[in-house]
């Protein structure tokens, strides 16, 4: 009975204690960031961005120069066909043979490109995201809000609470631009 109301007691004590550290009315202190102006403004997303493109560009342009090659030499196998060009029923084995290897060439290279574009772009994103999160919760050791959301997560929020700006503008101070 008697440890039955120490434990009584302690745990009264543990309520008014809460009770003195919970505001009457709670608050949140929240405040939300604009992931879209982010990457239009922030330079490295920018400067992603850039990057994307071009590589992207270049795994097009080299893509479909090895398939016209293949598409050219079909071609021309074709007309020597229809020709009657070739010597021998060697010689038409031997060209297409060697078209085969051009496509399986052209697609392995396919394969390659694409691969080694995925996994820099993956690098490059998550370099990106790191750089953006890091920012952010730096900042948020001086400024202590409860929350930081990406505008994307909410239906509503007030434009008051939009610290994007802020946050571009710490981005773009802090960053420097990578030695090549």
């Amino acid at each position: 009975l008697g440890a039955s109301h120490k434990a009584d007691a302690q745990i009264a004590t543990i309520s008014n204690i809460s009770e003195l550290n919970t505001p009457a009315t709670p608050t949140t202190n929240i405040r939300y960031v604009d992931m879209d102006v982010i990457t239009a403004k922030y330079t490295l997303a920018v400067e992603y961005q850039e990057w994307a493109t071009l590589a992207s560009d270049s795994v097009k342009n080299v893509l479909t120069a090895k398939y016209k090659e293949a598409k050219d030499f079909e071609a021309k196998c074709q007309k020597k066909l229809q020709k009657n060009q070739y010597k021998s029923d060697q010689a038409v084995r031997n060209d297409q043979k060697k078209l085969q290897k051009m496509a399986e060439d052209a697609q392995k290279l396919e394969q390659t490109l694409t691969a080694e574009f995925n996994t820099e772009n993956a690098r490059r994103m998550q370099q990106l995201q790191d750089s953006i999160i890091s920012y952010i919760t730096d900042y948020n050791t001086t400024h202590r809000y409860d929350a930081i959301l990406y505008k994307s997560a909410g239906v509503l929020f007030n434009p008051a609470l939009d610290i994007t700006p802020e946050i571009v503008t710490g981005l773009n101070k802090r960053y420097s631009k990578p030695k090549e």
